[in-house]
Order: C-alpha cells, then structure tokens, then sequence
C-alpha cells in the first residue's frame, strides 16, 4: 500500500477548431498532457508530469487552437509524439508506485471528456489501442476518475455544476495564469481541491467502483 492516498489532477489540451470542416471531431489529437500528483494525507504535491505532444495527423495548429490555450506551433514541432510521451507517462506513474497500487490513487478532471472521451480517441488514433476496442474497459488506473464538477455540486448545494471558471468565481478565487493551459488548469483545479478538503470534502468517497 501506498503511504498516502494520491489525487492525479489531469486537464488535457487538443487541437481544435471552431469549423469541423477544418478539423474533424475524430481527428482531435492531445497537444499538452499535464498531470499534478497530490498527497491527500500530507495535502502535498508529491510530483508533476508535464509534456507538450506534437500532433500527426494534423500537425498545424490552427489560428483558433493558439488562441484559446496560448499553445505555439513551435512548441508542438519541438514536442516529442503522443507514443512517446505516453511512455513518458507511464515511466512517471511506475515511479510513484500507481501502476502496481493503483486502487491507491485516483484521478481527477473537470468534466468527464479527457479520460472518457480523448484519452481512448488518441490511443486509437496512435496506434496503441485497437480500433475495436471497448472504451468502456480501460486499463487501471485508467478506469476511474472524479469529476470536480459533480463533487463541488454535491458539496456547496448548488443545482448545476459549474465549469472551472464558474467554481472559482463561487470560491471568490481569481483564475491564476490561463484559462485552457492545460497546466495551469490543473494548478486551478488543485486550488479548488484544497478549499474542498478545508471544507470537510472526502475524495475517497466519492472513487467510482470497479
């Protein structure tokens, strides 16, 4: 068993565009995979992983790509390949123990769409996952993950989940760096953690079941 029990906070960026005739939606390729690793006994953060990816299939970015998360071309030219930082990943999660003890940490996003959606999309797109397979039945510690919309929800009361900017405006939080870096995100979110656990919040409580 691990010391502590870890909160993974992950917020993808893609490539993106607001004409779906330039940029299909099955073509979408991650560009920035930050993760931020917390120790919720300690309320520390333990380690962080962050790469940009250079995408293949549509390796420009585009105007509107730039804009939204301040992501330059040649950050991605200079970016090593989904594969590869995907290994990246996986050497990080091997170093802190997850992939052996991974009933010990969890994930958390803001919204369901990076680990339900684009992570299984770009597995396929790069090869590393076949076409056929269920997305419903990731590996672990893939298969779960807690959704900060839904848990700031339950635990203020409101009646709508709120994206990052709407919890932040509720915490009376100022947005720290940019909106749509995907590091920075997660630095945002982490932020809305810490308040949550001063506030009485549980994440154990709330780790979907396998």
């Amino acid at each position: 068993m691990l010391a502590s029990w870890l909160l993974l906070v992950l917020d993808f960026e893609a490539t993106c565009d607001n004409k779906t005739s330039v940029l299909p939606k099955e073509e979408i390729e991650i560009i920035e995979f930050p993760t931020i690793l917390y120790d919720i006994k300690n309320e520390l953060v333990q380690a962080t992983f962050h790469q940009y990816v250079r995408p293949t299939i549509h390796p420009n970015l585009t105007q509107f790509c730039t804009d939204l998360t301040g992501i330059q071309q040649a950050t991605v030219d200079a970016a090593q390949p989904f594969p590869v930082v995907w290994e990246s990943f996986q050497e990080f999660l091997r170093n802190h123990d997850i992939t052996t003890q991974p009933d010990d940490a969890c994930f958390l996003t803001c919204g369901d769409w990076d680990l339900k959606t684009m992570l299984p999309a770009q597995l396929r797109l790069s090869g590393l996952r076949d076409a056929s397979a269920s997305p419903a039945a990731p590996a672990k510690p893939f298969d779960r993950w807690i959704n900060i919309k839904n848990s700031y929800r339950r635990l203020y009361g409101l009646k709508y989940p709120k994206g990052m900017q709407g919890m932040l405006n509720h915490a009376n939080m100022d947005l720290e760096g940019r909106h749509h870096s995907g590091i920075d995100d997660c630095k945002n979110i982490l932020r809305l953690v810490r308040k949550m656990r001063t506030d009485g919040w549980s994440p154990q409580d709330e780790v979907p079941s396998r």
